[in-house]
């Protein structure tokens, strides 16, 4: 088993105390950069090393695919590859999809459903929100998706909704509709035998509380049960988990409500600071050793998160010496901004021989990375914006991933109606309202329905040969798919016959769009053969499910030499990572702070949300602020962030730099 008796050595003692501690609930309070990561699998391996449970008995759980495959990899060092892969260690999504597969047809759900992914489930949600009886046209389907979301987090159904589910400047008008919308947007989705992202979790608790026998063959399955990132479970997760863990108690949970920032999804600190309310009997730890970052970041990070009423007590310290105070670095505007913070950058590089990856620029929202993207490219810097476009939300990928998904599963709405006109085969929208009516007329799946408006002459003319063309197209990959070729062959064989090579030539903007827009149909094709070099039974379910579930490499067809440029990102995406050196922007109120939460008097996020900025830095960390910035439109004077205004003056060195012609920064110190 473990290859060394000695795998608990180099753990500081609260460390050691966590991963040794195995009976009944555990509330790991692990603050940033204190080695969570290390203590869950070094539990993991000392369960297993003194024989209290077999691999195939202990759960961890995690929020990303790349934590997961972290901790796999991390656990595998410790007890060998061959004894860690019965272990399963999971996304809360990944965990709940296996469960319902086997068990969803115990409250109704066909086993081959699909997963509706975001440009999906909107698809379903714009033809929900235009059938609409109001005079009213200009609903966003985008915002009744985010509210439903949010209500399903919060486990509330259809007619259950409770207020705050959408922003006060559209409640009155959006709220009015939202029981109906969400009603019908259920209804569009069993119809198309799918389930959304947040029905994974919903429905597999749904599952345990109306069927109990599904319950105890999930719950007995499991002797521990180990969650990672535990501020930011959500109601769904938080129920999902009581179940689980309610006869053996043995739930040992890890996380820091000092970081819980995704409120906006449904995340509830609640969870994590009354753990004690539902186990009683609970061990608490506190790992409050940080080895990431300097003594002045951690003080000045105490300092900022010390404002909130409502937290658990800790106080990060480091053995990495003082470091240098914190620059914060007042410019005119955000152009200024961008300028000064090239040339502080440079000035860095300078004096310390920093690369361009040891550089992050974290901004509250989306929108402010404009301004630095340009300056950067000007100046011939690598960078890599964080949070651009999804790799399965681009055109040629979808396309692919639908003509998949409707071979799948026949009544997949949102990936039928992406695909039967493409490329195109005459079969025009009278023809598909004529599907529609059936499909309403007649309890059928929208492809029974096409079948049947040919067969009963109802099709126009010049769409026979289309219709004929697409039911013969689908129905031959559907046996080609199951039997005869592996799936490559048989994805090869589908990419060719849609001859999808000449649309992208004939729908592209020159050859060199053309290109790029084929290495992705490619990257798929190739993200299918390693699927079956990798799994025991390989199918097309179960690449679909993989393919929804995980944000691999293997598809990410990104231009690797930006690897090695300077990051920009949200400080929401920031979390869980780490910069020698973080540039902190915008930090003036309404930005950071945000607007809504000094409004709606919710600043205890905000200033969590500060905190994680702060704790990304490892060597140095720097602050910006504008003396104005155009905001809605308009420049507006800007106010510093209450935030600067918490670090304590003997952290900080200050930087006044509001001319127009910005000079050189020469930093004292």
């Amino acid at each position: 088993m473990a290859r060394s008796r000695r795998f608990l050595d180099g753990l500081n003692p609260q460390q050691r105390e966590a991963a040794r501690t195995t009976d009944g609930p555990v509330l790991v309070l692990a603050g940033a950069g204190s080695g969570k990561t290390r203590v869950i699998t070094q539990r993991i391996a000392h369960i297993l090393h003194n024989q209290l449970a077999e691999p195939s008995e202990v759960l961890a759980v995690t929020f990303t695919n790349k934590a997961a495959a972290e901790m796999r990899e991390r656990v595998s060092q410790l007890i060998g590859k061959g004894d860690a892969k019965p272990i399963v260690i999971s996304t809360f999504h990944s965990y709940c999809l296996k469960v319902l597969r086997q068990h969803a047809e115990r409250i109704g759900i066909r086993k081959n459903f699909s997963i509706a992914g975001e440009s999906d489930a909107r698809t379903l949600l714009r033809r929900v929100v235009d059938e609409l009886n109001t005079h009213d046209t200009g609903y966003s389907p985008g915002t009744f998706q985010s509210a439903i979301s949010l209500a399903k987090n919060r486990c509330e159904a259809p007619g259950e909704t409770k207020p705050g589910l959408i922003t006060r400047e559209t409640q009155v008008k959006y709220e009015e509709q939202l029981p109906a919308v969400y009603e019908k947007y259920e209804s569009a989705l069993r119809a198309a035998n799918s389930l959304d992202f947040d029905d994974l979790l919903l429905q597999t608790l749904r599952l345990w509380e109306r069927d109990a026998v599904a319950l105890d063959l999930c719950r007995s399955a499991f002797k521990f049960i180990m969650v990672d990132e535990y501020q930011d479970t959500n109601a769904v997760q938080y129920g999902l988990l009581r179940k689980l863990a309610e006869e053996h108690r043995n739930l040992c949970v890890v996380g820091d409500d000092d970081q819980s920032i995704y409120a906006w999804r449904g995340a509830d600190p609640k969870n994590i600071l009354e753990f004690e309310r539902d186990y009683p009997e609970a061990k608490i730890i506190t790992l409050d050793q940080n080895y990431r970052s300097t003594e002045t970041i951690l003080n000045a990070a105490n300092a900022v998160i010390g404002n909130n009423s409502v937290r658990r007590e800790k106080k990060l310290w480091s053995a990495l010496g003082k470091g240098r105070a914190i620059d914060w670095i007042t410019v005119a505007d955000e152009d200024a901004e961008a300028k000064e913070a090239l040339k502080w950058l440079r000035y860095i590089q300078e004096k310390t021989g920093a690369r361009y990856r040891d550089f992050a620029f974290l901004y509250r929202s989306n929108q402010q990375s404009r301004i630095f993207e340009i300056t950067l490219r000007q100046a011939g810097i690598p960078y890599v914006v964080v949070g651009g476009q999804d790799f399965f939300e681009r055109t040629e990928v979808r396309d692919i991933i639908s003509y998949l998904k409707v071979i799948s599963n026949p009544r997949d709405e949102a990936a039928f109606l992406r695909v039967v006109n493409m490329p195109r085969r005459g079969i025009g929208d009278v023809t598909l309202h004529r599907v529609h009516d059936l499909c309403r007329e007649r309890k059928c799946s929208l492809g029974q329905a096409l079948h049947t408006v040919l067969q009963e002459g109802d099709a126009p003319k010049q769409a026979v040969q289309g219709i004929r063309q697409f039911l013969g197209l689908l129905q031959r990959y559907r046996e080609r798919f199951k039997e005869g070729s592996t799936l490559r062959e048989a994805l090869e064989g589908l990419v060719t016959d849609i001859d999808y090579h000449g649309e992208l030539e004939r729908n592209s903007r020159g050859p060199q769009q053309a290109l790029a827009r084929w290495q992705n149909v490619e990257a798929v094709v190739n993200a299918v053969a390693a699927y079956e070099e990798n799994t025991e039974t390989p199918t097309l379910a179960g690449f679909l499910d993989e393919s929804h579930l995980n944000a691999d490499p293997t598809f990410n067809n990104r231009d690797k030499r930006k690897q090695a440029g300077v990051t920009l990102m949200t400080v929401h995406s920031a979390k869980g990572l780490e910069f020698p050196f973080v540039f902190v922007v915008g930090c003036e109120e309404g930005l950071l702070p945000h607007e809504n939460a000094i409004r709606d008097n919710t600043l205890d996020e905000e200033r969590r949300l500060f905190y994680v900025a702060l704790t990304r830095a490892k060597r140095h960390a720097t602050l910006f602020e504008t003396i104005s910035r155009v905001r809605h439109g308009k420049e507006r004077p800007a106010k510093t962030s209450r935030f600067l205004e918490e670090i304590p003056a003997d952290l900080l060195k200050r930087h006044f730099r509001a001319q127009r012609d910005m000079g050189s920064p020469a930093p004292q110190g």
